[in-house]
């Protein structure tokens, strides 16, 4: 079963928040070996669900944010603020 539904932050029903779900892919995402951030193909893969709910997550965040085409979650990576300002 692909998991297709993120509840508000403010509920009170059993299942996963947004803030809840931001968290796991953050801290999932820092904990992937090599160099290369991970895709959003591979996240929505590991999490069993869409790549719509990886990146509507990785946009709230303060912390990840995209980088590639949204056409394609298999060209898109997760990275983080401070992977970014390395770079720099």
């Amino acid at each position: 079963m692909l998991y297709t539904e993120i509840l508000p932050d403010d509920t009170d029903q059993p299942g996963i928040t947004k803030q809840q779900f931001e968290t796991a892919i953050s801290v999932w995402t820092w904990m992937q070996p090599g160099d290369e951030a991970p895709t959003v193909a591979a996240t929505a893969a590991s999490f069993n669900t869409t790549p719509e709910i990886v990146r509507e997550c990785v946009r709230a965040s303060e912390w990840m944010f995209l980088d590639g085409p949204d056409a394609d979650p298999t060209k898109q990576h997760i990275d983080t603020r401070e992977a970014e300002q390395g770079a720099s």
